[in-house]
């Protein structure tokens, strides 16, 4: 996992760079999109960790709520992140958005079988 948290720590840093190259005057709104990611990541492998443990224990159940919960604790703070960074630290929403999704991006094409 921690190649794929350094990857994307990467497109987010080549992001910024080209956001600042096209006459940006700040880095944050890019760097703030792609933490979001990462924290995504970081969320993703841990419900998956616990339910792996579960499912290892024969309880399914609690496996398939674990990954249930997951989804929507993952998808509400990336809508929070955005909403906090866009209306409260007035970031530029397209930097935070572009710099996300490419993060994102870079985690399906990295990652491998065994990544967690």
């Amino acid at each position: 996992m921690l190649r794929v948290i350094i990857y994307q720590s990467l497109i987010t840093i080549v992001v910024a760079i080209v956001f600042l190259d096209f006459g940006s005057d700040k880095i944050w709104s890019s760097l703030f999109g792609g933490i979001i990611a990462i924290v995504n990541t970081l969320l993703l492998a841990s419900s998956i960790n616990r339910a792996g443990i579960a499912a290892s224990e024969q309880q399914t159940a609690k496996g398939a709520i674990t990954l249930v919960k997951g989804v929507l604790t993952r998808l509400a703070l990336v809508l929070l992140g955005f909403y906090i960074g866009i209306v409260y630290l007035e970031l530029i929403a397209l930097e935070i958005l572009v710099a996300f999704a490419l993060a994102q991006t870079g985690y399906v094409f990295y990652k491998t079988k065994n990544i967690y």
